[in-house]
């Protein structure tokens, strides 16, 4: 008897450990069954309805990963993006108890049918409808598609507060041949969150609001949805402050030292031309960087080219002060109303008041001394002096003349002093009140994201 139970037993568990082993090698077999009677009489060419006015809806996602670029010149964005679509495929469908409990299923995604969704401003060379990359199957036909996408898109560059900017690229997708009747958009969860956006040295990016819009032309009674991406994003201005603003801020430093030498250095004229000339190669940098378009100048040039405009004025004044210092011989006095303007009033702004009260000094000094000459000579034309003392008078005369000559030249070169420290403290403030007040007004144009999309 118990021989007889122990055999049972044996015959029980060989074909229990049988069973096991057919079930557990048929797995593979169950799932490559599964594939073959999923694609067994599949059209990957026919939109995968059994009713023809049914609507396909696709679920669109993109999440950011870097931008890799941002072509100012050609108004073109490179950015890496993980795309997924998602649609129901109704003959893509299985019960899972039929096939051994499998819930999910991969396989290529060029061997189904896709949706035609497009970046309508794409500027690759090729539109690929998708990359060679598995889809996910689910048993009630949901589809989902990720894929990791390279997308070059048009953008348009608004360059007007250069280096401080904020640019808005949109990125439409839509179907290219279906219209909403046939296939519907939808916004995928969670599309367009920053969680794994990896950060450009350049480029700051803000958020991406996304908006759906559907569309209808006079033509067609049909509607056409799309869904826009707007990359809200920001440049890093501390590189081009560094290597743009602070030089050419330092250029225009020199032309102010410039006027602070003596007027007889005749470096001064070199000095201008040569920051005149930087600032030209600065502004030839800065147009490198921008879009060949005339609908808007950045500020920062305007800000260059009125710079360039200040060099050039300040050669051309230092040229005439220049003439002012250098008199010919026998050059005339200064007129009377320049020596009360420019001694009594322009003196007093440039701080110059002491040198003025000293040369006026000696100037009356020179005068009292010439006109006791001159009286010294009329004495001598009248014959009251012999011609010892006349010869001697002769002598003071001329002396005089030489000394008030002097003084007259004295002048002319005071003067010219005088108006080189008006145009340096003219100059400086226009300077200083130019440039605080257009960096102010670019940095303050620097704006966080916008939440009015």
């Amino acid at each position: 008897m118990s021989n007889w139970l122990l055999y049972v037993a044996s015959a029980l568990l060989l074909l229990v450990s049988s069973t096991a082993v057919e079930s557990g090698g048929a797995g593979g077999d169950t799932h490559a069954l599964l594939i073959n009677t999923l694609l067994s009489n599949y059209s990957k060419y026919t939109r995968p309805v059994i009713n023809a006015t049914t609507t396909t809806v696709v679920s669109h996602r993109i999440l950011p990963i870097q931008i890799l670029d941002v072509d100012e010149k050609n108004q073109i964005i490179t950015l890496k993006v993980w795309l997924a679509l998602r649609w129901y495929d109704e003959f893509l469908t299985w019960n899972p108890s039929d096939f051994g409990g499998i819930n999910v299923v991969n396989i290529p995604v060029d061997l189904i049918w896709q949706p035609d969704i497009y970046l309508y401003g794409s500027t690759s060379k090729d539109f690929v409808r998708h990359l060679d990359t598995d889809v996910q199957i689910y048993p009630d036909g949901l589809i989902i598609a990720p894929q990791p996408v390279i997308y070059k898109s048009t953008c348009e560059i608004d360059a007007t507060f250069f280096p401080f900017d904020q640019q808005e690229c949109y990125l439409k997708f839509g179907s290219w041949t279906y219209d909403g009747f046939r296939i519907d958009l939808d916004i995928y969860p969670n599309s367009g969150k920053l969680d794994n956006y990896i950060a450009n040295g350049e480029w700051h990016l803000f958020e991406i609001p996304i908006v759906k819009h559907v569309a209808f032309y006079i033509c067609c009674i049909e509607p056409y949805p799309d869904i826009t991406y707007t990359l809200i994003f920001q440049r890093r201005s501390l590189f081009y402050f560094y290597t743009l603003v602070i030089p050419a801020i330092l250029l225009f430093v020199l032309v102010l030292v410039g006027f602070y030498l003596p007027s007889n250095c005749g470096e001064r004229m070199t000095l201008f031309v040569t920051s005149m000339l930087a600032l030209i190669v600065f502004l030839t940098l800065v147009s490198e960087y921008m879009p060949p378009t005339s609908n808007s100048t950045p500020y920062l040039q305007r800000y260059l080219l009125s710079m360039i405009g200040f060099v050039s004025a300040a050669s051309v004044l230092t040229g005439i002060n220049i003439n002012i210092h250098f008199q010919a011989p026998g050059c005339p006095p200064i007129p009377r109303w320049l020596q009360n303007v420019a001694f009594n009033y322009l003196a007093v702004i440039a701080c110059m008041r002491g040198r003025v009260k000293t040369y006026l000094k000696h100037q009356i000094e020179a005068m009292s001394e010439n006109e006791y000459s001159g009286n010294k000579e009329i004495e001598a034309s009248h014959g009251t002096i012999d011609d010892a003392e006349h010869v001697r008078q002769k002598s003071l005369i001329l002396q005089a003349d030489n000394i008030s000559y002097n003084y007259r030249v004295q002048g002319w070169q005071l003067l010219a002093q005088i108006l080189d420290r008006i145009l340096l403290i003219c100059f400086l403030l226009a300077f200083v009140s130019i440039s605080v007040g257009m960096f102010t007004f670019l940095y303050t144009q620097k704006k966080g994201p916008s939440h009015a999309h």
